[in-house]
């Protein structure tokens, strides 16, 4: 009896996983996620970042699926990565990185319109708790299983953390080039600007990542504040003129110091006071699972 066509292109998917598990990571993150955002970019008309939503779980869609692919357990995965008992100190690094972020970036507006805005302030701040709960399970944060959950210590078995870190942040930002053919608002001007902005952005959660033993909560929390938190310091200053300089550039600055400052005083090895985490933790620190390039 032959095999069946179907059944034989799963056994190659999976055979493919199984030796590149981080190429087909990233070659399904960006697939699973493109094949939902264009279509959508097509049918809505005007779309804004909301409708971004649903493609936003590519990463984390398909790093669940390398691991089942491989055998190993989604569960436990996602158990460990939420964990939840961690040191106070990086809950308020998490939450605090991302306005301090913010408001360089509301003092770079100043400085370029020569205008300071306090009026919108009040109402920013009041609609930032709603918000960040949102980009942290909708808007961003979610993905983090994918970025920081399965490709930075699968990457951090062979690389040191600097280079995981550019290559997650290249990716990354190419895994939004949908969003800027299509120009959705947030998403326009240099991508090229944007993409060193991300990568600098990777280098923090890298740094956040391998500190606190692997955690993707305070990486989904720390994204999901990096996407918020701009609205607050947008508040502070005037309307940039087109012709005047991006946004990217003026957040990107701020992002760029704090990630040369973390290299600096940790080093581009491990970006951490101790070893990178280099394994995917599954359950219990004892259980993990080694993922090859």
């Amino acid at each position: 009896m032959t095999e069946r066509p179907a059944a034989t292109d799963r056994w190659r998917v999976a055979s493919v996983i199984q030796s590149h598990p981080v190429i087909g990571f990233f070659t399904l993150a960006l697939a699973l996620t493109w094949s939902a955002w264009i279509p959508l970019f097509l049918i809505v008309p005007s779309p804004t970042s909301v409708v971004m939503m649903p493609g936003a779980f590519g990463p984390a869609l398909a790093a669940a699926l390398v691991l089942w692919l491989r055998g190993a357990s989604v569960r436990d995965w996602l158990v460990a990565g939420l964990e939840w008992q961690i040191g106070s100190k990086w809950y308020l690094v998490a939450l605090g990185l991302p306005v301090g972020l913010a408001l360089s970036l509301g003092a770079g507006l100043v400085v370029v319109t020569g205008q300071l805005r306090l009026a919108r302030l009040a109402q920013a701040v009041t609609m930032y708790p709603v918000l960040i709960l949102l980009t942290t399970v909708l808007g961003g944060g979610q993905e983090e299983f994918g970025w920081r959950g399965f490709a930075l210590p699968a990457l951090q078995s062979r690389f040191d953390a600097l280079t995981a870190s550019i290559v997650i942040g290249i990716v990354w930002a190419a895994w939004h080039l949908p969003a800027f053919v299509f120009e959705i608002p947030g998403y326009t001007g240099s991508f090229a600007v944007y993409a060193l902005l991300v990568v600098g952005i990777s280098i923090i959660l890298t740094w956040l990542y391998n500190n606190t033993g692997g955690s993707i909560l305070l990486a989904m929390l720390t994204h999901g504040g990096v996407n918020a938190a701009p609205s607050i310091g947008a508040t502070l200053g005037g309307e940039l003129p087109t012709s005047s300089v991006s946004p990217y550039v003026l957040l990107g600055a701020a992002v760029w110091i704090v990630a040369l400052a973390l290299l600096f005083r940790y080093g581009p090895e491990t970006l951490s006071a101790g070893p990178a985490v280099s394994t995917i933790a599954q359950d219990t620190a004892e259980r993990t699972t080694e993922v090859s390039v």
